[in-house]
């Protein structure tokens, strides 16, 4: 009996494990479309932000681009909120995990869209 609820113990472990890893797949560094940014995801209790790292105008590094990302799950987000600091303008915006490092950021107002793939930064890599 002991055994069984050993066995079952590591099962759930490995499980919630899994579970975050997973779900987690976003964090990490990412340069934007134009190359001009680089953004490093983070969690926020259950939500994820973007806090921009690396910026041509050095006023911006350390604000937050985007806010309040939730996983919807298979690489999905949604429920964002992206700041355009030179418009001082929010807008809602989503994301999707594509193939080969690339992250798609889809913001938009009403019937307005507009989407930019960025790319996974690896910091070995110079600019």
């Amino acid at each position: 009996m002991k055994r069984l609820f050993f066995a079952l113990v590591i099962i759930l472990i490995g499980v919630k494990v899994s579970a975050q890893v997973s779900g987690d797949k976003i964090l990490g560094k990412w340069i934007n479309e134009d190359k001009t940014r680089i953004i490093e995801f983070v969690k926020n209790g259950s939500a994820y932000d973007a806090i921009i790292r690396k910026a041509e105008n050095s006023d911006v590094i350390g604000r937050k681009q985007i806010t309040q990302l939730v996983s919807a799950g298979e690489g999905a987000y949604n429920n964002g909120i992206i700041h355009i600091i030179k418009g001082n303008k929010t807008v809602n915006c989503k994301a999707n995990l594509l193939t080969n490092g690339k992250l798609e950021i889809k913001a938009s107002k009403g019937l307005i869209s507009k989407s930019q793939v960025w790319g996974r930064y690896n910091e070995v890599i110079k600019n």
